[in-house]
């Protein structure tokens, strides 16, 4: 009868430690999808490439990370932007100017000039600008938004068009942090 209530006490313990063992495992779980769960809504969002006019950088399709955890617009850095009533669906672009800033293009020697400085654009494919746009140049940002230009300036819908104009820094998703699909820490 002991040996009997002995085993008996050997399976009862070995059950309870299972139990515990899962209810372990189960509770670290949700913590860690609590934490992405939180880390996804506040701080990161993963937004789809649509269309071609960020290539050579970005393609049609790529995933990518955006934070606007802390974030500041500045120059060259690729946004994500919500949707808006100009804009109903969002897209994604390089700042080129910033609020207060005098932008000029120059379409025949397809210059771009920001407080009169040209700007140096390794990342940009356009050889001869063929979309004027329907802004006359020189012009000024407003404060609190930025001019946004496509990487692949013959192939986007972006500041120099009045379907998208001035992007309000509110509008801003984010900033592309890293390349998820295809992965690739650089972005730029």
């Amino acid at each position: 009868m002991n040996n009997t209530n002995s085993t008996q006490k050997t399976k009862t313990s070995a059950y309870e430690k299972a139990v515990a063992n899962i209810y372990s495992f189960l509770s670290t779980l949700l913590l860690c999808m609590t934490v992405i769960f939180v880390l996804f809504v506040c701080v990161f969002r993963l937004v789809s490439v649509d269309g071609d006019s960020m290539y050579p950088n970005l393609n049609n399709g790529d995933k990518i990370i955006v934070s606007d955890f802390l974030y500041t617009p500045d120059y060259g850095d690729i946004i994500a932007v919500g949707r808006t009533e100009k804009e109903p669906s969002s897209f994604i672009k390089r700042v080129v100017a910033l609020g207060g800033d005098e932008v000029y293009i120059d379409f025949d020697t397809h210059l771009i000039t920001v407080n009169g400085e040209i700007i140096t654009e390794d990342y940009s494919v356009y050889g001869a600008l063929s979309e004027k746009g329907d802004f006359t140049y020189p012009l000024t940002v407003p404060e609190n938004c930025v001019f946004v230009l496509g990487d692949n300036r013959n192939d986007s819908l972006d500041s120099r068009f009045s379907e998208v104009g001035f992007v309000d820094v509110n509008e801003i998703t984010g900033k592309a942090i890293f390349k998820l699909f295809p992965f690739s820490l650089n972005i730029d």
